[in-house]
């Protein structure tokens, strides 16, 4: 052990002294007749550690261009962050004016409504609004768009309130059959135009229509109008689709579809009164 640590001290020195001969022989004229030798064993050395040098230098090269990729890459994410939301606020802007305008030219004015916007849609086709009882939100109260019907309130709390959509497997809604041609701006007397009652029922997906008529003269595109005690007013729920019959039976049913895409609507309006 002890020898092999003095082997270890001297070879450093060893190794220092055979380099100076080394160097001093080689500017002899004897040189010559060692560098092919030598030339033949370090040669390859030589290009192994030059290969691996450029190996080191193309890693390094594509470690600097990956980090300026990188910073370019997070540069254009945030300017497409900063763009969705520009563009995000001028649809919202967009949106609300539609939503207003509408509601405005096709509203009961008598009555008092409290705008308000969505804050969730929920899977089990419910929306929670961002009004509740300390704008004079109530339970039962009715949430529109113009005069078109989107939903009943079933809950609230101070600052919010949930809505429950016709798509909703609890809603269930008394309902008349108009035709399209009638229009509904005009100041009529609808009963007259009545072709048919019925019921509507949510079923997650879609809003079946049945108890129609059998003998009814109800088409598809006609409209279909809530009308029951648990909305004070009559509001246009949808288009009448799908109408399907059973010789058998004594009644027709079908599909109603809604006026709007309730996933798509940013603001309503809760008739408080």
């Amino acid at each position: 052990m002890e020898d092999e640590k003095i082997f270890k001290k001297y070879s450093y020195l060893f190794c220092l002294l055979f380099s100076v001969i080394l160097f001093f022989f080689g500017q002899t004229s004897f040189s010559k007749s060692i560098k092919y030798p030598f030339s033949y064993i370090f040669n390859p050395i030589y290009l192994s550690a030059t290969q691996a040098g450029h190996s080191v230098k193309s890693w390094a090269e594509a470690l600097l261009d990956a980090s300026s990729y990188i910073q370019e890459y997070n540069t254009m994410r945030e300017e497409i962050v900063r763009l969705k939301i520009e563009n995000s606020e001028r649809l919202l802007d967009y949106e609300e004016y539609n939503s207003l305008k509408e509601h405005i030219s096709n509203a009961d004015k008598k009555g008092e409504y409290t705008e308000a916007k969505i804050l969730h849609l929920t899977n089990q086709n419910e929306i929670i609004l961002n009004r509740g009882a300390d704008s004079g939100v109530k339970k039962g109260d009715a949430v529109v768009i113009g005069r078109v019907f989107v939903g009943l309130v079933i809950d609230v709390n101070p600052k919010t309130s949930l809505v429950r959509l016709p798509l909703h497997t609890s809603s269930s809604y008394e309902v008349v059959v108009i035709p399209s041609t009638v229009n509904l701006n005009e100041k009529l007397h609808l009963d007259s135009f009545v072709v048919s009652k019925g019921v509507v029922l949510g079923k997650g997906e879609e809003i079946k229509i049945e108890n129609l008529g059998i003998n009814s003269s109800v088409n598809s595109g006609d409209i279909v109008l809530l009308k029951d005690e648990k909305v004070e007013d009559i509001l246009i729920l949808g288009s009448l689709v799908g109408i399907t019959s059973n010789p058998a039976s004594t009644q027709k049913n079908g599909v109603v579809e809604p006026i709007f895409d309730y996933s798509n609507i940013l603001t309503v309006f809760i008739k408080t009164k």
